[in-house]
Order: structure tokens, then C-alpha cells, then sequence
């Protein structure tokens, strides 16, 4: 009788260890899927805002279109980093505050220096 009584008892412990594994699945899953969505968009536009005030900044040279010019080059590169480094931190937290944070600043530099 033992035995029989053990058995139900195992299954229930396999069952509930699925469901924990399946959920921490899920939710490993939706923080890759996070960092996939901030890679693309928010390192789109932290590298665009970070062009478009680099330009903005290095206008004064005699031909305004090298300066262009080198901040589009330089924000390929800059998207790139990005999307590298939000999968390198540990923290989603980080990663989110570290990109987010950096673009609103630069917005607000940007729109303080067009007027």
C-alpha cells in the first residue's frame, strides 16, 4: 500500500515541476523577446537621435553635408553597438533604463538647441 500511495505522489511532484519549468520557459522567453524589441526600435532611435544631434552639432563645418554624411555612417555603427550591448548586460532593467534614459536626454538636448 505504500507504494501505490508514493507513486500518485511522485507525479503530482513531476507535474508541478513542469509547470514551474514551463513557466520560467515563458518568462525567459518574454525578456529575450524585450531586449529583441528594444534592440530594434530603441536602438534605431538612440542611434538616429544621436546622428541627428551629432549633425546638428558639427553643422558649422564649411559643407554641412559632410557632416551628415559622417553621422549617418557613424549611427550604423551605433545601432550596432547597441543591439550588441542589450544582450550583454545581465539586467533587463538596466537595458531598458540604459537606452531609454540616453534617448529622452538627447531628445531634450536636441530640442533645446533647435529652439
Amino acid at each position: 500500500m505504500n507504494i501505490e500511495a508514493s507513486v500518485p505522489l511522485a507525479s503530482a511532484k513531476r507535474v508541478a515541476k513542469k509547470k514551474v519549468e514551463q513557466s520560467s520557459l515563458i518568462k525567459y522567453r518574454l525578456m529575450i523577446f524585450s531586449r529583441f524589441i528594444l534592440a530594434i526600435f530603441g536602438g534605431y532611435y538612440f542611434a538616429a537621435i544621436a546622428a541627428t544631434l551629432i549633425g546638428f552639432l558639427f553643422s558649422t563645418e564649411p559643407s554641412k553635408a559632410n557632416a551628415v554624411f559622417a553621422a549617418t555612417m557613424l549611427a550604423f555603427v551605433i545601432h550596432c553597438a547597441v543591439f550588441i550591448w542589450v544582450f550583454l548586460v545581465n539586467s533587463t532593467l538596466k537595458v531598458w533604463l540604459g537606452i531609454i534614459f540616453p534617448s529622452v536626454l538627447m531628445t531634450v538636448i536636441y530640442w533645446f538647441l533647435k529652439g
